[in-house]
């Protein structure tokens, strides 16, 4: 799948805008500020449903304006968002998708990004919202059981705040509760299955250097006993108020050569991991779907060097659409033919 063109009203700081995009290679490049970031997050919006930027929807809306919106045509669909103050609207050819888990994934694209690196210091919830981001776009079994398990943890706490709470209701949200953690342990551990059969390989060759890196997922619970830790949680349930065991405390780390990577790598060494990491996920996406997703770098290449640039674009499968900003074309060496948008501060 490629993005033919991306059509934008009132968001961000754009009335209007629109970009057409090569099926292969495209470079936008402009000065910091003139909205390159943009096109790309709104190409994100489209596959998550959300903003990697802001929690709040209403922030992408234009100051001033009611509503934004996005359109973006594949070769076969026009997938289109429309954000008002107090909810959005999702289409698929034009038709009401009501479904979040209907559209999310339909385009689906990676985004590499300066930031990424915040991904080793974040706390545990942020980490897991990446982990189900992504999971959710490839398998509509895992986000079901996510919608479903949140849902049933409000319900749970609530409970727990009684001062005397049922335990027969109680008994009954633990035995709704289980099937779904059992399916979220499973996809995750699946999840963590691909990303480690690849890291290290990819690892080696953007960064030209050998190393075992992994990555260890820290779950709640073996899915054999799920049922008997839901049980014996129930104690400490009752006494901190609110649900201590589950996959809303799941986590997971990044270790090189056996040390957990933040106590011995350097930035540059972290950065290609992450760089790794995400090629990993494309293959993830690619066993899970039998498509390649978009790749989308936001400002990624300036900050290696011509060697690691050229390994990092050269890892990237033949066919692929890329998407990449940059300040300035000359800080670039791509030797491969390319489409270029060029942004104007007006």
């Amino acid at each position: 799948m490629s993005v033919k063109t991306v059509r934008c009203n009132n968001y961000r700081n754009a009335r209007r805008s629109f970009f057409e995009f090569d099926p292969f290679l495209n470079i936008i490049v402009g000065k910091n500020g003139t909205g390159k970031t943009n096109i790309l997050e709104s190409i994100i919006v489209i596959s998550n449903t959300k903003s990697y930027r802001t929690a709040n929807d209403s922030d992408l809306i234009r100051k001033g304006e009611e509503f934004a919106r996005i359109i973006l045509n594949t070769e076969e669909k026009e997938y289109k968002i429309v954000i008002n103050k107090k909810n959005k609207s999702l289409y698929i050819d034009n038709n009401l998708i009501k479904k979040t888990s209907d559209f999310i994934g339909r385009v689906n694209a990676i985004l590499f990004k300066p930031s990424d690196l915040e991904l080793f210091t974040q706390s545990p919830s942020e980490r897991r919202k990446l982990l189900d981001i992504e999971i959710s776009k490839v398998s509509r079994i895992y986000i079901q059981s996510l919608l479903k398990y949140n849902s049933l943890l409000k319900d749970k706490n609530k409970l727990l705040k009684q001062l005397e709470p049922d335990d027969l209701l109680l008994n009954v949200i633990n035995e709704s509760m289980s099937p779904m953690i059992k399916i979220i342990i499973q996809e995750r551990s699946n999840f963590f299955a691909v990303i480690n059969e690849y890291i290290s390989p990819i690892y080696s060759l953007i960064s030209g250097k050998e190393a075992d890196i992994s990555v260890v997922y820290k779950k709640c619970s073996e899915i054999e006993n799920v049922n008997s830790e839901l049980e014996k949680s129930r104690d400490k349930d009752y006494y901190y108020h609110y649900t201590t065991f589950g996959p809303h405390h799941d986590d997971y780390s990044f270790y090189m050569d056996g040390y957990e990577l933040n106590s011995i790598a350097s930035q540059g060494q972290k950065r290609m991991v992450l760089i790794a990491f995400k090629f990993a996920l494309m293959k993830y996406i690619q066993f899970s779907t039998g498509s390649t997703p978009i790749v989308l770098l936001d400002d990624i290449l300036s900050e290696l060097d011509k060697e690691n640039q050229e390994r990092l674009l050269n890892i990237i499968p033949e066919n692929t659409q890329v998407i990449i900003t940059n300040t300035d074309i000359n800080n670039l060496d791509i030797k491969k033919n390319y489409k270029l948008i060029e942004l104007k501060e007006e």
